[in-house]
């Protein structure tokens, strides 16, 4: 499977935005092939041309870059009725009502619509007619892009490697930034099936959150993956002199419907 992520120019901290989402590939068993920001329209037809999947950043709600990514799969566009109860949801109690709401609407027809918690721009997933190939368009700020990937967008790509399962889970660690990063980067490196990174939307206030999300086939491989990233900050840890302050798991262990 060929896979692409690529930010446009409108998008807010897309370096951030592609590397999370080349680690959350990473772990569900997907390895990009191109991961590139700054990317022209242009650029963006040719890549969908050449990919199986794509995720565009700062494609919704931007007709231009819909109208490509519609072309592209040779997909009419329209006025997405669930992106728009959407996108008028979010300004219905707001005075700033900006005057191109069914615009931040438009969709690839037959797209599926994935809510935005932090905009009023919903992600979508748009799909060829004609064989297996779709593209993913998120909003342009990077905390959207990435809710909007755990909501529904990374569902796609588990669909194509089994990996049914996921747990969310974070462990306290009192440290620097850089200290955390390191630990950060070992486990990614050395545990298969795991994406970690530093997490604010964990923070507890008791020291920094290294957070975990982990894809298996099997529960039994999900709680393997949790056991064996444990015992390496464990070890990590002591090994520098850190303390860790508390563990705690977010959701538990969880079967998508895929």
């Amino acid at each position: 499977m060929k896979v692409a992520v690529v930010a446009l120019p409108e998008a807010r901290e897309p370096e951030a935005a592609l590397q999370w989402l080349k680690g959350y590939l990473g772990a569900i068993g997907v390895e990009p092939s191109l991961v590139r920001a700054n990317v022209s329209l242009e650029e963006v037809a040719a890549v969908i041309a050449e990919q199986d999947a794509v995720i565009v950043v700062g494609a919704a709600g931007n007709r231009k870059a819909v109208e490509v990514i519609g072309n592209a799969l040779g997909l009419k566009l329209e006025v997405n009725k669930e992106a728009l109860e959407l996108v008028t949801g979010y300004y219905m109690d707001r005075v700033d009502i900006p005057g191109n709401v069914e615009e931040l609407a438009i969709t690839p027809e037959f797209s599926y619509v994935i809510p935005n918690e932090r905009g009023p721009v919903p992600a979508f997933v748009a799909f060829s007619l004609t064989d297996d190939r779709f593209v993913a368009a998120t909003p342009p700020g990077f905390e959207e892009t990435i809710e909007t990937f755990e909501a529904g967008i990374q569902d796609f790509f588990r669909e194509k490697t089994g990996k049914k399962y996921s747990v969310t889970f974070s462990m306290d660690v009192e440290c620097g930034v850089e200290e955390a990063e390191s630990i950060v980067s070992e486990v990614n490196s050395g545990v298969k099936g795991v994406f970690a990174r530093l997490d604010a939307r964990f923070y507890t206030g008791k020291g920094l959150p290294l957070t975990f999300t982990a894809y298996s086939e099997t529960p039994e491989g999900l709680s393997d993956a949790m056991e064996r990233v444990e015992e390496l900050v464990k070890k990590l840890a002591a090994e520098k002199g850190l303390r860790l302050v508390e563990k705690e798991k977010a959701g538990g262990v969880k079967e998508e419907d895929l």
